[in-house]
């Protein structure tokens, strides 16, 4: 049937074109003319006209040898393909066009040819690559044209493809020029594309205010011209608006979403469905117009054929039953791809329908959360607070107390006390932090080489004024079948049993706590052990140990000077947790208490201690090291300098780094303290000069940044090691120790 209108169309233009000019030679300027006629048509959406007429117009092309027209007109026959979703004969059509515009050297053609053969190659992950290398193509022969809006055509559809891949870094790399391209002489769609984009990528990157800034352009823009589109009626340029705004809404939703604000993420995904909804409504009228056309080109198709016919002395009835069963078959394709149509549409409504409720569900659920989190955050802000006013009012009375000069007696007490209340500051602090850590995953287990024995015997040591103050006696049980050196993560082992048998010194009076290490397997140098910390104190209620691990969980004791902000269980429960294991809890109210759980670790091999190359071992306080401490902070100035000096050193100080550098170059250190955040040249800073005289000096960064945020940057710099204020004294010297050796040896 499709030849039967083929034959008729052909014959109608033929007998039309023999009036004029010979069959087979039109001039170069009627070919011209065809072309324009091949493209009105398509633009009308009468695709088979438009197919008809350029392929006579390729015929006499042909006859012609005119190169040139070639190319545009397959670039028509291929964009009908394309339309209709024929890529193959779409590809086929493009390349053919290529060819010869590259025979004319039609450039800006050859150009086009590129984006548009891009596009489709770029649709298939078989051949995206391929799509890749013609847009960029696309974009050198633009940029040789100097034709800026054929630049941006290629450029925003690589950033799009590589958006949509992840590939943001790829993405930027197309999108700085094509910011720089886009003017007020650009395309509106193709600003408002960008803007998209931009927003998208700065999502992506974390830079919410930028993505905020594109997208409301992007929004604004996009509503301004769908809404001037829809007043002159061209449905294809408005749906394209309403699909970028459509996109844009659900990017700000992601946006929102992120920054967990759900609400606004909830309204803006309503925005998102609304709008596409209208881009597909108005792309099923376009459905609509394209099925009319057609219709109505089957009656002037059928007219054309009747009046042959009239000529012809009115054919046999056979041709008449032709014409009324084609007719019949095109109507009933008509309104079949109507009610598909329909169809489709309403299954997409349906399914955006569910979507949104499953949206809905999520940002409701996320909104719940979101009040408890602001719920906790409260709570949490509150007992902070608490815990921070109490041992901060004992320091400031303390210290009143003390400037009033008390008789010795009552001195040691205060200090005492004092020094109680800043421990207890410094690991309130601590929990914060560590807690915060844990819950956004920036907590990695590492794997160093430690003394399990002297590990747990240090704890108990460092304890040892808790157990004073309660009249307690910590014993020590290490299964003897246990390698004491062990490879692992010291250093969270350390926070978990510093936080049990802390609280079991803390809820046990004149009692016994027991810390043991059994060994449950051994095998292929892996050790599974049991760590229990068990206690004859006050108990825990059946009521309080499901909850025992919650953040700011508490077990009252009226006993107790300080009670706790209560996250120090809920800390040891996520440190457990990032080994794999669980913790376990046995307890009775007023008998005691008994906390258990399971690690494994690797045998290790016990390093040797270190040793001068001349065998003399050197040992803290013993030699006269000489140290320059660099701090801006006049009370941190002496408070080192003093501590060190109890130990024999002597000492020298800068108050920032340009003076640090000034007595390093005039005289002999055997090591630097260097502060980090000081006036004038900050720490990093000085030590990269220090560097390029003096590659050997060790250099330790004493600083109260967190060690996580400033390590890094310390070892870039050249600095050798990192110490964080406020420290332990003992692990303070064995840090200075390791490092001095670690230069002498060289």
């Amino acid at each position: 049937m499709k030849n039967f209108f083929t034959y008729i169309i052909t014959i109608f233009l033929v007998c039309h074109l023999q009036n004029s000019r010979a069959q087979n030679s039109l001039s170069a300027d009627s070919i011209h003319l065809y072309i324009k006629k091949a493209e009105k048509l398509q633009d009308q959406y009468k695709y088979d006209e438009s197919l008809e007429i350029a392929k006579i117009a390729l015929q006499n092309a042909a006859f012609n040898d005119d190169s040139k027209s070639k190319g545009l007109i397959h670039t028509i026959i291929a964009k009908n393909y394309e339309i209709n979703e024929d890529d193959h004969e779409a590809k086929s059509n493009y390349l053919k066009a290529l060819t010869y515009s590259q025979i004319s050297k039609n450039k800006p053609l050859e150009t086009d040819l590129y984006n548009n053969l891009a596009r489709l190659y770029s649709k298939d992950k078989n051949t995206y690559q391929k799509g890749i290398h013609y847009y960029n193509q696309s974009y050198k022969f633009a940029v040789r044209l100097n034709d800026t809006s054929r630049m941006i055509r290629p450029l925003l559809n690589l950033s799009s493809l590589y958006i949509n891949r992840k590939a943001y870094n790829k993405a930027y790399n197309y999108l700085s020029p094509a910011k720089k391209l886009i003017g007020n002489h650009t395309s509106s769609l193709d600003q408002v594309r960008l803007h998209v984009l931009l927003g998208k990528y700065y999502i992506s990157t974390e830079r919410y205010e930028k993505a905020e800034k594109y997208l409301k352009e992007a929004i604004f823009h996009s509503k301004r011209e769908a809404s001037i589109n829809d007043k002159s009626k061209n449905n294809e340029l408005t749906s394209n608006f309403y699909q970028q705004l459509a996109t844009a809404y659900k990017a700000k939703s992601m946006l929102y979403y992120i920054q967990r604000d759900f609400k606004s993420a909830y309204d803006y995904q309503q925005e998102y469905v609304d709008n596409l909804l209208k881009a597909i409504n108005l792309k099923n009228i376009i459905e609509l117009q394209k099925a009319n056309v057609k219709y109505q080109v089957g009656q002037y198709k059928e007219q054309i054929k009747q009046a042959d016919e009239d000529k012809a002395e009115r054919a046999s009835q056979v041709i008449k039953w032709r014409i009324i069963i084609a007719l019949g078959t095109i109507l009933i394709l008509i309104s079949m791809a109507f009610l598909l149509s329909a169809y489709k549409n309403n299954t997409q409504k349906r399914k955006l329908n569910n979507d949104l409720l499953e949206k809905n569900k999520e940002l409701l659920i996320a909104k719940e959360a979101a009040e408890q989190v602001s719920t906790l955050k409260s709570q949490f802000i509150s007992t902070v607070s608490h815990e921070l006013r109490t041992p901060l009012y004992g320091v400031i009375g303390l210290t009143s107390l003390l400037m009033e000069n008390p008789e010795e007696k009552k001195r040691n007490e205060y200090l005492e006390s004092l020094k109680f209340s800043g421990d207890y500051l410094l690991a309130l602090i601590n929990d914060v932090l560590q807690l915060s850590k844990i819950e956004t995953n920036e907590v990695k287990l590492e794997k160093v080489s430690f003394d399990l024995r002297s590990l747990i015997e240090g704890i108990v040591n460092s304890l040892h004024t808790k157990q004073k103050s309660n009249n307690n006696t910590a014993l020590i049980d290490i299964d003897p079948k246990i390698n004491s050196t062990l490879l692992g993560d010291s250093v969270r082992l350390s926070q978990i049993l510093i936080n049990l048998i802390g609280n079991a010194l803390k809820f046990t009076k004149d009692g016994n706590i027991w810390v043991k290490v059994q060994c449950l397997e051994y095998k292929n140098n892996v050790y599974k052990l049991r760590f229990t910390v068990k206690d004859n104190g006050i108990g825990i209620p059946k009521s309080k140990q499901k909850t025992i691990f919650d953040n700011f969980a508490q077990v009252k004791n009226q006993n107790l000077e300080y009670e706790g902000t209560g996250l120090g269980l809920a800390i040891v429960k996520k440190l457990i947790q990032l080994h794999d294991s669980e913790i376990h809890i046995i307890s009775e109210e007023g008998v005691g208490s008994e906390f258990y759980f399971d690690l494994t670790y690797e045998k290790a091999i016990k390093a040797h201690e270190i040793a001068l190359k001349t065998g003399e071992a050197i040992s803290i306080g013993t030699s006269n090291f000489y140290v320059l401490i660099v701090d801006d902070n006049k009370i941190n100035q002496i408070v080192t300098q003093n501590i060190l000096k109890k130990k024999g050193y002597t000492c020298d100080v800068a108050s920032n780094g340009m003076d640090a550098i000034e007595k390093l170059r005039s005289e002999k250190f055997d090591l630097v303290l260097m502060d980090i955040n000081m006036p004038e040249m900050n720490g990093l800073d000085a030590t990269k000069i220090i560097r390029e005289f003096n590659p050997n000096i060790p250099v330790i960064a004493l600083t109260a940044v967190e060690e996580g945020e400033v390590r890094n940057q310390a070892l870039s710099v050249g600095m050798n090691d990192v110490i964080i204020k406020p420290y332990d004294t003992q692990q303070f010297f064995q840090t200075i120790m390791k490092n001095i050796s670690k230069m002498k040896l060289m």
